[in-house]
């Protein structure tokens, strides 16, 4: 059934139909996994050659996780979540990121 807008200068009469399905995709970070950091501005020296900073390498620094990549089967990168705030990767813990997107 189309759908009808009246206002006081025109009707606009249309009909669409899309299916939107959404997706999840739920990305498990060990304990173990990514408790560094690739930030290159925690380096001295060059990035091949460089060393890590004295303070990124203390138990008190924690890396913090700003965005998560999907990729495909061929290492191609699909999509990309950024999220609203930092989230801290825990060192004590598994975490579980839940990456909901529609198509």
């Amino acid at each position: 059934m189309p759908a009808v807008v009246h206002t006081g200068s025109f009707t606009a009469l249309f009909k669409n139909e899309h299916i939107i399905y959404e997706n999840e995709v739920r990305c498990l970070i060990k304990e173990s996994d990514y408790n560094l950091s690739y930030n290159p501005t925690l380096l001295s020296g060059s990035y091949i050659s460089g060393s890590v900073l004295d303070f990124a390498t203390g138990s008190y620094f924690h890396p913090y996780a700003t965005s998560l990549g999907l990729y495909s089967d061929n290492n191609e990168l699909l999509a990309i979540a950024k999220f609203g705030k930092p989230i801290m990767i825990s060192p004590n813990t598994d975490m579980t990121f839940v990456v909901k997107y529609d198509t």
